[in-house]
């Protein structure tokens, strides 16, 4: 497994073009041609005939400085901050990097002592280091396990795991608004099963269809059956994605899938949350489609579910 790298460990050889760079990042290229206009970075060299090509690292401070801006913070000041950080890197870069593993332990750590700030230097890091989806998967998804299990155990009362959720969530929020604009595919509409609160795995899935292409219409948790009905009425998606994650509210995604199925026969259905995942023959009952374990099988399972008509009527087995 390739070892994790910093910004100044990241190769400077320019093989990207402005397509390709904007494709990656989902910055605009206007927006990060004016940053290299105004700030300096990025750098990209040029070919004879005038062309910019980016280099990795490139890639890298523009999807930083994206993220930075995406949540609120002002550019020259996040370009400030870049360059600060940088410097401060020169020294050490011949030290060894921390792992996933370990930015995983320290970023619980921080979570469970409602250090933001430090947490939040911590996610930068991390999406300075690994592509955006590992991020996702490797450092932010484990790290929300593990504080529920920490709650789950009397390790961290109420308020520490309400304080995570809640980084975390505005965290994912801040990244979908940066991909929404990008929309290119079919309307997904993707909500939590009516009573069901936890909305982090759907924000999840959300990030990874939009970065795809798919225009999202995410509703968010507890979504009342009429009103999920009176959305897919509106905006005629091409998928409408439910989530559960116990017993009770996969019943509750039982009737919802029964009724947008019978209603709406043209439109796919799917779902998908950690109850699916523990309790495989839940899924025997539910109409549609089970959408996968995590961000790499959803959009394998959307990508292969567009590619065929829908189903003209859904019966669940007796």
């Amino acid at each position: 497994m390739a070892q994790p790298i910093t910004f100044l460990q990241l190769t400077t050889t320019p093989i990207y073009n402005t397509r390709a760079v904007a494709r990656e990042t989902g910055v605009p290229p206007d927006t990060f041609r004016a940053w290299e206009r105004r700030y300096g970075v990025p750098r990209p060299e040029r070919t004879a005939g005038g062309h910019r090509l980016y280099s990795e690292r490139d890639i890298a401070i523009i999807r930083w400085l994206r993220d930075r801006t995406a949540e609120g913070m002002n550019i020259s000041h996040a370009v400030m901050l870049l360059t600060s950080a940088l410097e401060e890197r020169v020294a050490p870069v011949a030290e060894e990097t921390r792992g996933v593993a370990h930015l995983v332990d320290e970023l619980v750590e921080r979570l469970i002592v409602f250090d933001g700030p430090r947490a939040e230097l911590l996610v930068s890091e991390a999406f300075a280091l690994y592509p955006f989806e590992r991020v996702l998967l490797d450092i932010i998804q484990p790290t929300m396990v593990e504080v529920g299990e920490r709650w789950h155990r009397g390790e961290i009362n109420v308020a520490a795991e309400h304080f995570a959720t809640e980084f975390v969530r505005r965290k994912l929020a801040g990244l979908l608004n940066v991909f929404e604009n990008s929309a290119q595919r079919e309307t997904i509409v993707v909500a939590c099963a009516p009573g069901e609160l936890h909305d982090i795995g759907l924000l999840f899935s959300s990030l990874f269809l939009v970065r795809r292409g798919w225009h999202v219409v995410y509703l968010g948790p507890q979504v009342p059956l009429p009103d999920l009905l009176a959305t897919v009425q509106s905006v005629r998606p091409a998928l409408v994605c439910v989530s559960a994650t116990t017993i009770e509210t996969a019943l509750e995604a039982l009737e919802v899938a029964r009724a947008v199925t019978s209603s709406f026969p043209q439109v796919h259905f799917g779902y998908g949350g950690r109850v699916f995942n523990l309790n495989p023959e839940v899924r025997q009952q539910m109409p549609g489609v089970f959408l996968g374990a995590d961000g790499r099988s959803l959009i394998s399972t959307v990508s292969a579910l567009f590619a065929r008509p829908p189903v003209a009527s859904h019966e669940s087995p007796n």
